[in-house]
């Protein structure tokens, strides 16, 4: 806490006194020790009564602090007399309406409300505020799955931390130091990039009260910077990739992974894959289809589908190679198949997908990258996930000499460059791309042409 912001506390709680109770300016204060802080104490009479008025120094009982300590403590003490000197020499009428106004402009609080008969947003408590962002504003502005994260995050520590009652601020009370001291608490147990996103929660709701002119200023534009350090993903090179694939022959997730480590494809586009997106007369396939999964507490379906990738760029037309088209089409035969054997039993609900048990069930994308992770441990493989071999297709390609803007069109990446202004990658030359990919597996295979 600042010195600035101290003084100001220490002049609310003062003049709280002074509304309920005649106190003289004759005082005295001595320096003790508490919670292993040194604690300016001042001796003073309230109604003719005596009693005491404790206010921390900010200085731990540690070896050449007691000096700074006494230093402070004496500032304290000006601080008591000046402000029950000014409260008596104002007229009664502004001695009724100090706490209303002038308080509330000394304390420099974050509102635009200055009336104490109306109450807004900014006079609630933090918590409060940001359930109320949570379920009344955020939650009907992003998809389900991004709505869990945030959901995780305000009920869980950050409500754990500001409903202490140490740490309770009102929204117009929240300082850049009480977020600073939120993020050391993080701190403990969480790394800089999650605390980053708890910050961008909290001044997405700040945002929202500035929009509607309840909030002077965005107290996360204030705080210390937050250091994120980009962790390396790891990636595999060819043979580990050729490796990969040889082990996961048979199982039911060797064809979902092979969409990942040839086309670089995002779990929740390969659990998407639906039969009519594959053209099997010109040898290509598009996607325009996600299965995407989420654990929120209030979600009934654990997967969710969308007719919407996650970026203008992520709508992108691939070439089927033959390898994968024949795996294709073996898969949708055995589908077929297993509904004859199930009978009624099969679950018709995913019909037209090509990721399902055999008995219908959709292969979650959960249940894709726990077989996967168990699958690579199981057979001593370095440790990768099925994104990092989104990651490990994207460095290959780059080492092969391919332009960084066509491997950005290949794995459906937005682009920096083009200022957020995205458009459907040419055809050509994801073809071209993709002979690259076949060479990097030595398939024999003729140039495709579309």
């Amino acid at each position: 806490m600042t010195e600035e912001t101290r003084n100001k506390k220490i002049i609310s709680r003062i003049n709280k006194l002074l509304e309920k109770y005649d106190i003289s300016e004759n005082i005295s204060y001595t320096i003790q020790e508490k919670d292993k802080i040194y604690q300016c104490v001042i001796d003073y009479r309230k109604n003719g009564e005596r009693d005491l008025f404790w206010a921390s120094t900010g200085y731990k009982v540690e070896k050449g602090n007691l000096r700074n300590a006494k230093n402070t403590a004496k500032e304290i003490e000006e601080i008591f007399k000046s402000t029950v000197r000014q409260y008596k020499e104002k007229p009664k009428q502004e001695q009724q309406n100090i706490n209303a106004i002038n308080i509330q402009e000394l304390l420099e609080l974050n509102t635009t409300n200055f009336n104490p008969n109306k109450k807004t947003k900014a006079d609630w408590d933090f918590y409060e505020y940001m359930e109320y962002w949570l379920y009344n504003i955020i939650q009907y502005s992003v998809e389900p799955d991004t709505f869990s994260g945030y959901e995780r995050q305000v009920t869980g520590r950050l409500k754990e931390y500001f409903t202490q009652k140490e740490n309770r601020r009102k929204v117009k009370e929240l300082t850049a130091d009480d977020l600073d001291d939120f993020y050391n608490y993080l701190r403990k147990d969480l790394e800089n990039s999650t605390i980053d996103h708890y910050n961008d929660n909290i001044s997405g709701a700040f945002k929202d009260l500035l929009k509607k002119k309840k909030v002077k200023y965005n107290p996360t534009d204030l705080i210390n910077p937050i250091v994120v350090e980009r962790k390396e993903v790891p990636v595999y090179t060819k043979e580990e990739i050729v490796e990969l694939f040889e082990v996961l022959k048979g199982d039911i997730i060797e064809l979902p992974t092979q969409f990942g480590g040839c086309y670089g494809m995002r779990r929740s586009e390969i659990i998407g894959l639906r039969k009519e997106v594959f053209n099997f007369e010109e040898n290509y396939f598009t996607i325009n289809h996600v299965a995407i999964q989420h654990d929120g507490k209030n979600n009934k379906e654990k997967v969710y589908f969308k007719d919407k990738a996650k970026s203008k760029k992520g709508y992108r037309t691939f070439p089927l190679f033959p390898h994968i088209k024949e795996a294709v089409l073996e898969r949708l035969e055995q589908i077929e198949e297993n509904k004859k054997i199930f009978g009624d039993s099969y679950n018709h609900k995913y019909d037209g997908y090509l990721f399902v048990h055999d008995n219908g069930d959709l292969i979650q994308p959960n249940y894709f990258t726990d077989r996967f992770g168990k699958i690579i441990k199981r057979n001593g493989l370095r440790k990768i996930t099925p994104h990092g071999l989104r990651h490990s297709i994207a460095t290959l390609l780059h080492l092969a000499g391919i332009d960084i803007r066509d491997i950005q069109d290949w794995l459906g990446h937005e682009s920096i460059s083009s200022t957020n202004i995205y458009t459907r990658g040419d055809y050509k030359k994801q073809v071209r791309t993709g002979n690259v990919v076949m060479k990097l597996f030595n398939k024999n295979t003729e140039e495709m042409e579309r």
